[in-house]
C-alpha cells in the first residue's frame, strides 16, 4: 500500500512539472509577443511552479524514506519544508506581479495580437483546473502535504489565469488600464495564497496540535483497550502531515510489570493502527479512587 502511494505521488509530482514546463514556455513566448503584462505575469508564476513541482518531487521522494540513525523519526517533515518553501516563492512572485502591473499602470500598456494571449490563457485554465483536482485527490490520499501546496498553487493558477483573460479582453477592446489593474489584482491574490501556504506548513513544523476530534479519537481508541481504567493527559503534535501522541494510562495497580507493559503495547499498537498517528508513546499511571470521577465520565466503566 505504501509503495503504491508512493508511486502515486511521483506520477503527479512529474504531471505538474511536464505541465507546468509546458505553460512557461507558452505564456512566456505570447505574452513578450502580445506584450501583455497579466499573460507575462501569468508566466512568471508557471516558472516558479516549475521549482515548486521539482521541490515537491524531491520531497515525495526523500519522505517516504525509512528512519535511519540521523533521521529516527522518519523523513515526513520534509514535505513541510518543501510547502513552507513553495508558499514564500509564491508570495515572493506576488510582490514582483505588483511592481510590475504598477509600473504599466502608471506609464502606459499596449496589447498586440490578443487572440493569441486569449487562447494561451484558455489552455492554461483548462490544463491547471485538471492538475488541480487531480493532485488534490492524490494529496488527500496519501497525506502529503507537499502535494497538497502544489494543489492549492494549480488552484489559484486557476483564478490568477482568468483574471488574466478579463485583463487581455478588455485591453483589446479598448481598456488597456484592464490589464495591468488585473495584474494588480492577480498580484494580491498570490501573495495571500503563499502567506497562506507558508503559515500552514510552518505550523505543522513547529508541533501544531492535532483537530480535538483527533484528540478523542485517541482517548476512545485507547480506552478500548482491555485493561485500561482511564486515559488523560492526551497531547499530541504533528510531525509533518502525520501525528506523534503522548497519552497516560490508567491501570490497576496490583499488575505485574509485565501485565502492565503489555496492555501499555496494546494501547500503543491500536493508536499507531490509526492512518492518521506515526508514534504513539504511552505512559502507566496506577489506577487510584482520586481519579475515579474522570475514569467513570471518560470510559464509561465502573
Amino acid at each position: 500500500m505504501k509503495e503504491e502511494k508512493t508511486k502515486e505521488k511521483k506520477i503527479v509530482s512529474l504531471l505538474n512539472l511536464a505541465g507546468n514546463v509546458f505553460l512557461f514556455l507558452i505564456k512566456i513566448f505570447i505574452g513578450f509577443l502580445t506584450g501583455s503584462v497579466a499573460l507575462i505575469a501569468d508566466s512568471l508564476n508557471s516558472l516558479s511552479d516549475i521549482f515548486s513541482s521539482s521541490l515537491a518531487l524531491i520531497a515525495v521522494k526523500i519522505s517516504d524514506k525509512k528512519p535511519d540513525e540521523g533521521h529516527p523519526f522518519g523523513h515526513q517533515r520534509i514535505e513541510s519544508i518543501a510547502g513552507l518553501i513553495i508558499g514564500i516563492l509564491v508570495a515572493v512572485i506576488g510582490v514582483e506581479t505588483a511592481k510590475e502591473g504598477l509600473m504599466k499602470l502608471f506609464f502606459g500598456n499596449e496589447i498586440r495580437f490578443g487572440l493569441a494571449a486569449l487562447i494561451v490563457l484558455a489552455i492554461t485554465i483548462a490544463l491547471k483546473l485538471f492538475l488541480a483536482f487531480y493532485t488534490k485527490r492524490i494529496a488527500e490520499k496519501t497525506k502529503s502535504m507537499a502535494l497538497q501546496a502544489v494543489s492549492q498553487d494549480s488552484k489559484m493558477d486557476v483564478l490568477i489565469s482568468i483574471t488574466a483573460l478579463i485583463g487581455v479582453f478588455g485591453a483589446v477592446n479598448g481598456f488597456p488600464f484592464l490589464d495591468p489593474l488585473m495584474a494588480l489584482v492577480i498580484s494580491v491574490y498570490i501573495v495571500w495564497t503563499g502567506i497562506k501556504i507558508s503559515l500552514e506548513n510552518s505550523n505543522l513544523l513547529i508541533g501544531k496540535a492535532p483537530k480535538k476530534e483527533l484528540i478523542e479519537e485517541i482517548k476512545r481508541k485507547a480506552l478500548e483497550v482491555e485493561g485500561v481504567k482511564g486515559v488523560h493527559d492526551v497531547r499530541a503534535q504533528h510531525l509533518g502531515v502525520l501525528v506523534q501522541v503522548e497519552v497516560h494510562i490508567e491501570l490497576n495497580e496490583k499488575l505485574s510489570v509485565q501485565q502492565a507493559h503489555s496492555i501499555g503495547k496494546n494501547v500503543q499498537y491500536s493508536l499507531e493502527s490509526m492512518e492518521e498517528i506515526d508514534r504513539a508513546f504511552i505512559h502507566l499511571d496506577p489506577f487510584k479512587a482520586v481519579y475515579f470521577w474522570n475514569n467513570e465520565k471518560l470510559s464509561g466503566k465502573k
